[in-house]
């Protein structure tokens, strides 16, 4: 991937690699499966150039370098590995502050990093990566901050698990260092695992957010589509399918300390130890898989780059066996909402 001196052309280079016009003959979501992979390590490549812009924006500037190590954070579907074709900003930035530091000078590596995670946000909208709605961006204070003030985060979030800081835990647990020095984030990674283990009230708290997606699908097996608006008789793949497996998966995974970040990763971590059978792991991947490829399917039937657009199908417009797939995918979600839902009783809920 050629370097680019703008943010300009960072937005330039995002539309050249991420055209999706030579995926236009392609209706099957099995054939579009591999290109999942692709398409994230290329989201990663112009995400890691837009921070690396920031720097140096800054520099020119004459607003300096960063003052101390840092880390570069995504969260969301990025943290996972698993951003489709259009994706939003979820992003957080971490940095070591020296012992014994005066007050002045904390101030003012505060001050850089504010101004440093104001700069990422700004340009990566430029390149095609709008914030996300819930101000989960180092823009914000929640998510940009020393060590210790990650730590108090963290402490905090577990010590109120209300609905919203429940949902700032599981999206701290998808979690993944994209830019800069992975092991700052360490000891708030142990510090997550540490007060999550055997934290039975904690995980019941979880639960509720984590079924908080309906599957659109009826009693009798007929997938429900949208029946108003522009998206009337499309359905919404990310929260109707995608966000449901996610979400169990993840669920398991945190229950059984494992800490693995992307869903692929939590699967073969549950079957390796006996949480649920190789053979059902195999199964739940092989689904997963083919959602991602329904997921790159969504922009073809849309052509209108809108991130809104991003999530919906169009399902007169599927291959005959990738409707059957999305039924029987719904069908797992559902099964896998329903064991979620009988977990915190394994653990004395």
């Amino acid at each position: 991937m050629r370097n680019v001196d703008s943010f300009g052309e960072l937005a330039l280079l995002r539309r050249e690699l991420l055209d999706s016009s030579p995926l236009r003959p392609l209706n099957r979501a099995g054939e579009l499966a591999p290109f999942s992979i692709v398409v994230n390590l290329i989201h990663d490549n112009l995400i890691r150039q837009g921070v690396l812009l920031a720097v140096n924006d800054l520099a020119k500037r004459g607003l300096g370098t960063p003052p101390v190590p840092f880390a570069f954070l995504q969260f969301g579907s990025g943290g996972r590995s698993e951003q489709a074709l259009i994706s939003d900003q979820d992003n957080g930035l971490i940095y070591q502050l020296p012992d014994h530091l005066g007050e002045q000078e904390t101030e003012k590596i505060h001050g850089y990093f504010q101004l440093l995670g104001a700069t990422i946000v700004a340009g990566l909208e430029v390149a095609g990566y709008p914030p996300c709605q819930g101000n989960v961006t180092c823009l914000s204070p929640k998510w940009r901050g020393s060590i210790e003030q990650w730590l108090d985060q963290i402490d905090s979030w577990v010590s109120h698990p209300i609905w919203e800081n429940a949902r700032y835990l599981l999206l701290a647990s998808d979690v993944r260092v994209l830019w800069g020095e992975s092991a700052i984030f360490t000891p708030v990674h142990d510090r997550f695992r540490q007060l999550l283990a055997g934290n039975v009230f904690l995980l019941n708290r979880l639960v509720s957010n984590t079924l908080h997606y309906r599957v659109p699908l009826g009693i009798f097996g007929r997938i429900l589509p949208e029946v108003h608006g522009r998206f009337r008789g499309a359905i919404n793949v990310k929260y109707g399918i995608y966000l449901p497996l996610v979400n169990c998966v993840r669920h398991f995974a945190l229950a059984y300390g494992i800490f693995a970040s992307s869903t692929l990763e939590r699967l073969d971590l549950l079957g390796e130890k006996g949480v649920w059978s190789k053979s059902f792991c195999d199964e739940v991947a092989a689904y997963f898989r083919q959602i991602q490829g329904l997921r790159l399917i969504a922009p073809l039937h849309w052509e209108d780059g809108q991130y809104t657009s991003n999530s919906y199908i169009k399902l007169g417009e599927l291959s005959p066996d990738t409707q059957v797939m999305v039924r029987q995918s719904m069908k797992l979600a559902i099964r896998l909402q329903k064991m979620t839902e009988k977990l915190p009783s394994v653990f004395g809920g």
